[in-house]
């Protein structure tokens, strides 16, 4: 078998006597096996140069594939400055080839690799901008091909990187092409009667000025937009969007428009037609809009008909045996007669699925079962509490709460100390429940005491998969007391626990555990500006070596919040809301601290 220097010298003189294509395949043939070995420097040389092998033949694909390659080993590598720059060169180099073979989408991948890994704010910023600018070209064909929804997307992208590198003018400047290029949409919309293309655009534009401040405009065209989703028949789109916009008009204190958008809202969703779990919960909703409106006729109507759907559902769950979601459904039902005026029928349901729950608790008693006793007793709390029968909830939940004390001590004084804290941390949230905020403080921290223990344990066992776990629980119970001393506990727990994840090689669990600090860092004003700096920095170490999309797009919005910029934060956050269903709520409110520090 011929060496490794053969099979390199062999392929270059083809490349310049012979088949380039052939002498491209052996180069690529013979880093994929310096890459097995573990040659990972050289291999990445080889890489590379199969890369500019594959450029000159025009083979774009395969080029480009050869320059990942390049980029893959030397992340593989131990990290360091050197091996951070020579990624920055080969991806700024890919990119060029890239942008000359009009492979924009390509050349702004390669640019932003490049950036994620350049050496000062200044180099990284030069190259966001380059990879702005090459989206930017790709939504100048885009809009030429009349794709405006895709050019749209691509300039909302190119805005927020702009005001990510703080030039607020020029991400201004790209926002602003946007909302025409979105009217322009609406008005070919309009020409060929598609109503939900129409509707889509003025949602885009709608959002755009909502990030430009234009709340007034923003919430005239969301309106609008509902309007067209109603012609197109889609009703529940049409009822999200006036809802959305009534939202909107109430935080501007503009009551007559808000009623005029509570009303539109509630009428689309009652014309909606479908499978009744879907259904239902919409029709609550137009409902509660109807009572808030005064419309009282049409609100028992709303309640009626979500009423009747539940009862449905719940029929079919007692048909299946399935005991827990029928008394779900006719806790909503109930729920739904009450809004109805059927009040005695409504109580009578609440109580019917109140004593399955009690009934639960004392079966579970008798077997004892104290844990699922305790959690039966929170069900029917939380039932009697809908019912309005506050007394009697407090009542079940304070049992609840010395059932989990009880076996919390219980389990401590066997030296089950992880035990012991998953009871505390459930006695807490019944103290929550209660109103008890000294209670609820004291569980927390003992809770979060015993994690410790628990991973203290299990670390002189030399078992660090339970050691790291119980450590961030430990931080993560010292977080919930909402006491500034403990919280800065949390954040050491935290960190801590985070690199014991990386070494048992679960970064996203590390990742999970640093995106926790930060945003208690953030939101508690706790540390300094060095703080953030080194929690983000190891975020982006995770972000870096392992690719993982949904931890990308949380980091994209974390660097806009440090950076104080709630534009930028604000931009990346819509752009990615889909994919940070959870995450939104908590990032929402760190936007809000963003701008208010600007």
């Amino acid at each position: 078998m011929p060496s490794i220097n053969d099979m390199l010298e062999k392929a270059r003189d083809i490349l310049k006597i012979g088949n380039a294509l052939d002498g491209a395949k052996l180069l690529e043939k013979a880093a994929d096996i310096l890459a097995s070995k573990g040659e990972l420097a050289e291999a990445s040389k080889i890489y590379e140069e199969t890369g500019l092998a594959y450029s000159k033949l025009y083979r774009a694909e395969e080029a480009f594939q050869a320059f990942q390659n390049a980029t893959l080993m030397l992340i593989r590598m131990n990290s360091s400055p050197a091996v951070h720059r020579e990624i920055v060169r080969i991806n700024r180099e890919a990119a060029k080839i890239a942008e000359q073979a009009t492979e924009y989408k390509q050349a702004a991948e390669f640019y932003f690799r490049a950036a994620d890994f350049g050496e000062t704010e200044k180099q990284k910023n030069a190259l966001t901008l380059k990879a702005a600018d090459a989206l930017e070209e790709l939504a100048d064909i885009r809009e030429v091909d009349r794709d405006y929804e895709a050019t749209i997307n691509l300039l909302k992208k190119v805005g927020r990187l702009y005001y990510k590198c703080g030039d607020d003018e020029l991400g201004e400047r790209i926002n602003d092409r946007a909302i025409r290029i979105a009217m322009k949409w609406v008005d070919v919309a309009k020409e060929e009667n598609d109503y939900l293309s129409a509707g889509n655009a003025l949602a885009e534009a709608a959002q755009i000025l909502q990030t430009k401040g234009d709340m007034i405009e923003a919430t005239r065209l969301m309106m609008e937009s509902g309007e067209y989703y109603e012609a197109a028949e889609l009703y529940e789109k049409a009822g999200n969007i006036f809802d959305a916009a009534q939202e909107a008009y109430r935080l501007e204190r503009l009551t007559s428009a808000r009623k005029k958008a509570m009303l539109k809202a509630a009428e689309a969703y009652m014309k909606m037609e479908g499978k009744p779990a879907v259904l239902a919960p919409l029709l609550i909703k137009a409902g509660e809009l109807f009572k808030d409106l005064g419309r009282v006729m049409k609100a028992k109507w709303a309640f009626k008909k979500a009423g009747e759907l539940f009862e449905q559902l719940s029929e079919k769950a007692k048909d299946e045996n399935e005991l827990a979601s029928e008394k779900s459904y006719l806790r909503h039902m109930a729920f739904c007669l009450n809004g109805w005026g059927q009040d005695e029928e409504a109580d009578r349901i609440y109580q019917q699925v109140v004593d399955y729950y009690l009934e639960q608790a004392e079966k579970e008693r008798e077997k004892e079962h104290f844990e699922e006793e305790a959690v039966s007793l929170e069900e029917a709390s939380a039932v009697l509490r809908e019912a309005g029968k506050e007394e009697e909830a407090k009542q079940h939940f304070e049992e609840a709460m010395k059932i989990y004390v009880k076996l919390a001590e219980e389990v401590a004084e066997q030296g089950q100390n992880d035990e012991a804290s998953k009871y505390y941390n459930k006695a807490a949230t019944c103290a929550e429940y209660l109103g008890d905020q000294e209670k609820h403080q004291e569980y927390h921290t003992i809770a979060s005491k015993k994690a410790l223990e628990a991973a203290q344990f299990y670390e002189e066992l030399e078992v660090p998969e339970l050691a790291t776990i119980w450590l961030r629980a430990a931080g993560v119970e010292a977080m919930l007391t909402n006491d500034p001393k403990k919280i800065t506990e949390a954040i050491q727990y935290l960190e801590k626990s985070a690199e014991g994840f990386i070494e048992i090689n679960e970064p996203r669990e590390a990742f999970e555990d640093l995106y926790l600090v930060f945003t208690s860092v953030y939101e508690h004003g706790i540390g300094d500006g060095d703080t953030l700096a080194r929690i983000v920095k190891k975020m982006d170490d995770i972000v870096k070596k392992y690719d993982y999309e949904k931890e990308a797009a949380i980091l994209e919005v974390v660097l806009a919040l440090e950076k104080r910029s709630g534009v930028a934060a604000l931009l990346s956050l819509q752009e990615r809301e889909e994919e940070l269903v959870e995450e939104a709520p908590t990032l929402r409110r760190l936007v809000d601290i963003a701008k208010e520090k600007k």
